[in-house]
């Protein structure tokens, strides 16, 4: 390990262990799993970290001008976006049916799919309802509605305008969320073929929609939109359209509030850029280049401005989502790895207790949702690019650090790293077909689950 890599890591260690100190400090109550599973969560973030710190610094050190992209042939690249489009149709037209098929094995027979749709996919029952309610009432400062300023606009913003020509805000939230989708695929496709081919490109795509959760794409909900915008913003990136990158950085800043962690990944790709042509060119230049990089990363940040400016002027308080976050959900941010220890604390009590609807559709969906994504990141640390597993590890540090965690699955879906780290551990078929079975497997249980009314949100 080189000398700077020895100076960050341990700048890192010490960071987590003070973190850890004012945690077991700040912590009032313990038991053995709760303990254990922190621990355990604790751990593997660290060794992620430190796993990523060499690489990290070898790539923005590096020249980018070495960097060997693929470049798709314009057939190639035809007939796959043709491939992809059909296959996300199609399957959204089996998840309609898979879903109304749950739904009458629930409940009988009752009407048909079209006018069970809201029922199947508990649309006044999930954040999809409130996002409808700004689409057509915008932001309310009396009643419950009040509370939904904490949802961002960008969504139900583009739920009004689909709305002008259909007619209807319910239809008009599945039309963005499944254009959203199809965008989304298209984008991790071309991005993942910039490092690989287009086969392994399609594998990408692949694990992001058969992911458990991933029925959420399907709904009105920011998941398919927030995806998009984030896979936007790096391809732009990558391809030096700085930019349009930011803008679609501050786009999904815009949609939601993790958004402007994409400061995080697109700061790497600009200081690599910025390092490699260093000797390349002038200082007047290199002034512009630089001063050209500040500026397009503040871009991201305008679309959270956005938002606090419209809290402001709804609201009087450009915080005012923090604080019904704070009385209304009970939710701040925090350490995630005591995200991990009263999940863990709840697990246990719901089984204990028999109430296996909150552990099978709540608890241990989060739990293996948190695991999960720290291992597969950890393994493939080295073998994806280096800005997305140090957008994953902030992004996995942000989301999971919320004080009341209902929806771990969800979050973790649109943490776009995965689908790449998923594909680099499955190169021989056999793990291939592994992983996918037991990725479609999770989705139709969760599903399942989601259908019948268990506490997935």
């Amino acid at each position: 390990m080189k000398k700077h890599d020895k100076i960050i890591s341990f700048i890192f260690i010490l960071f987590m262990m003070v973190t850890a100190t004012y945690w077991a400090i700040k912590t009032d109550t313990w038991t053995v799993m709760g303990t254990l599973a922190s621990v355990i969560c604790f751990v593997l973030f660290v060794l992620l970290g430190l796993r990523t710190i060499p690489v990290l610094t070898a790539f923005v050190l590096a020249n980018p001008a070495l960097e060997v992209t693929r470049e798709s042939k314009e057939r190639d690249r035809r007939q796959a976006w043709l491939r992809i489009i059909g296959w996300i149709l199609a399957s959204r037209i089996l998840l309609m049916l898979i879903g109304y098929g749950f739904l009458i094995i629930q409940n009988g027979y009752s009407g048909g799919m079209f006018s069970k749709i809201a029922d199947t996919w508990h649309i006044f029952g999930i954040d999809a309802s409130h996002y409808l309610g700004i689409a057509e009432n915008w932001y309310q400062t009396e009643g419950d509605p009040r509370y939904h300023i904490v949802f961002f606009p960008f969504f139900p913003n583009l739920i009004k305008v689909v709305q002008v020509f259909v007619g209807n805000y319910l239809v008009a939230g599945f039309i963005v969320s499944n254009i959203s989708s199809i965008v989304a695929a298209l984008v991790a496709y071309e991005l993942a073929a910039l490092d690989m081919h287009r086969k392994n490109a399609m594998r990408v795509v692949k694990y992001i929609f058969i992911f458990p959760a991933a029925f959420f794409f399907f709904i009105p909900m920011t998941e398919a939109l927030f995806l998009a915008l984030s896979l936007m913003c790096l391809y732009f990136v990558r391809k030096k359209e700085w930019l349009i990158g930011c803008l679609c950085g501050a786009l999904a800043a815009y949609t939601r509030s993790p958004g402007v962690l994409l400061i995080v990944p697109v700061a790497i790709e600009f200081g690599r850029d910025l390092i490699g042509n260093y000797k390349l060119l002038n200082k007047k230049m290199f002034i512009h280049r630089i001063t050209t990089a500040v500026g397009c990363l503040a871009i991201i940040s305008v679309g959270l401005l956005a938002y606090l400016y419209i809290n402001y002027y709804v609201t009087g308080n450009a915080f005012q989502f923090s604080i019904y976050q704070r009385e209304h959900w009970s939710q701040r941010f925090y350490l995630f790895f005591d995200t991990v220890r009263y999940q863990m604390e709840y697990a246990v009590g719901t089984f204990k207790s028999g109430d296996h609807r909150s552990f099978l559709g709540m608890w241990l969906p989060n739990l293996v949702a948190i695991f999960s994504a720290l291992i597969i990141m950890f393994m493939g640390a080295k073998k994806i690019r280096p800005s997305y597993t140090a957008y994953f590890i902030v992004y996995f540090a942000f989301v999971v650090g919320a004080t009341w965690l209902l929806s771990a699955p969800r979050y973790l879906l649109v943490a776009f790293p995965l689908a790449f780290a998923a594909v680099a551990l499955t190169e021989e078929k056999s793990k291939d077909a592994i992983l996918t079975v037991v990725s479609v497997a999770g989705s139709l249980l969760y599903l399942a689950m989601f259908v019948a009314g268990y506490p997935v949100y």
